[in-house]
């Protein structure tokens, strides 16, 4: 008998990756300001990770790389997992990133791309009524965020190599 081998597939900045693949695990590497969006439908088994990299982009679905930007990475996310037979009122969602990694940034500034990351993927996911399930953002210390999808696990590895479920 021979066991399944899992492969994990990196999601680059600004790229949504989607599987039914029960031996894949999909994984965003080094979220500093970046948020990591996963999506995870239990009855489908369908599940996605995005790798938002900055808040709002005013082309919105027009713009070649549409899950770099919260405000079109999560509709854009939405409709393809749906063409893959997920569906939207199902899907499970967990977030993790957003942190001021420079401690010279103060907070409120302009500067602090993590907390408006953070805002704009909140505001994105309100526009569509999905609530998030979990929540492993802010503060000041990078995450990798890994998503298993056969069991719909999102896990968050801090830089400081703690290990936290969603």
């Amino acid at each position: 008998m021979t066991t399944a081998v899992n492969s994990t597939i990196n999601v680059s900045l600004g790229e949504i990756k989607i599987s039914n693949d029960p031996n894949v695990i999909l994984a965003c590497y080094g979220l500093g300001s970046c948020i990591g969006i996963s999506a995870f439908d239990r009855v489908s088994k369908i599940g996605a990770l995005a790798h938002v990299v900055l808040p709002n982009n005013k082309n919105s679905l027009t713009e070649s790389s549409p899950a770099k930007y919260a405000n079109s990475a999560v509709p854009y996310l939405i409709q393809e997992v749906e063409k893959m037979g997920a569906r939207k009122e199902r899907l499970v969602i967990n977030i993790a990133g957003g942190a001021k990694i420079l401690s010279c940034i103060p907070a409120g500034s302009m500067l602090d791309i993590g907390e408006k990351n953070v805002v704009a993927v909140l505001e994105a996911l309100s526009k569509q009524n999905l609530k998030v399930n979990n929540q492993d953002v802010r503060g000041n210390i990078g995450r990798t965020v890994f998503l298993h999808i056969n069991n719909g696990k999102t896990l968050v590895k801090t830089a400081m190599n703690q290990i936290v479920e969603l």
